[in-house]
């Protein structure tokens, strides 16, 4: 772990109301992010990327998904024991904070994630969402009752000050990813370039939505290869 390029990762963390945010993804050469319209996990990264993206994890607070990402990867964003220790040693909590966002509340309360999880997950839903989630679901977490309508960076905000998240690490999907850049909130992107391209118009790419994003500015910050993968980090200023 000490000698992954990502093992000592230091951020420029200088926002005031609101966490530092970066954004991991596992994308083919054409940009898809799922196969044959699913995600699954393995699919497109490789086991070193799988490893690469634990050691990201462990240097944030929390990590989110959103509901479809969640209905298809249900499982605890957490990291490795042999990370979790590290963590600790950092004075962190062992594990990262796994943070959900569905308005709709649909979310199998039969999934690994709501099976003993490390740390209670931290769901973000409306008050329809609120009565869809089972008993289950709702014994194992945490949850926050917002309007439908309210912006990301009010919730990142409330992350900060009750959850004492200073670091939040996104994690899609494609839709999420897209409304973290309408409103510009990311600082961060890291991006895996998995050797595949997939071709499918069904297949979703990195970032979905209705309206082309704002023109950020991207700078590279480092490029690294292991065998045919390219493992990307740029920084995000907004115009």
């Amino acid at each position: 772990m000490k000698n992954h390029f990502y093992a000592d990762l230091e951020f420029n963390e200088f926002h005031l109301g609101r966490p530092f945010i970066a954004l991991n993804m596992v994308g083919s050469l054409d940009g898809k992010v799922t196969l044959d319209g699913t995600l699954r996990p393995g699919s497109l990264g490789s086991t070193f990327d799988r490893k690469t993206m634990n050691i990201i994890r462990s240097h944030f607070d929390a990590v989110l998904m959103g509901g479809n990402t969640a209905r298809q990867h249900p499982f605890y964003l957490g990291v490795s024991a042999k990370l979790a220790k590290l963590r600790t040693e950092k004075g962190l909590a062992s594990q990262p904070l796994t943070v959900l966002l569905t308005k709709s509340g649909r979310l199998d309360p039969c999934s690994p994630l709501f099976k003993d999880p490390p740390r209670a997950p931290l769901i973000f839903t409306s008050q329809r969402g609120k009565h869809k989630l089972s008993p289950n679901i709702i014994n194992q977490s945490n949850l926050e009752i917002i309007d439908e309508n309210t912006k990301l960076n009010t919730i990142c905000s409330l992350l900060q000050k009750k959850y004492g998240v200073n670091r939040l690490l996104v994690e899609g999907g494609p839709s999420i990813n897209y409304q973290f850049l309408k409103e510009q909130l990311l600082d961060e992107v890291f991006i895996t370039l998995a050797p595949r391209i997939i071709g499918a118009t069904s297949d979703l790419s990195l970032v979905m939505g209705d309206k082309v994003l704002p023109n950020s500015k991207f700078s590279l910050i480092s490029s690294f290869q292991h065998e045919n993968e390219l493992f990307l980090r740029y920084a995000i200023s907004c115009p």
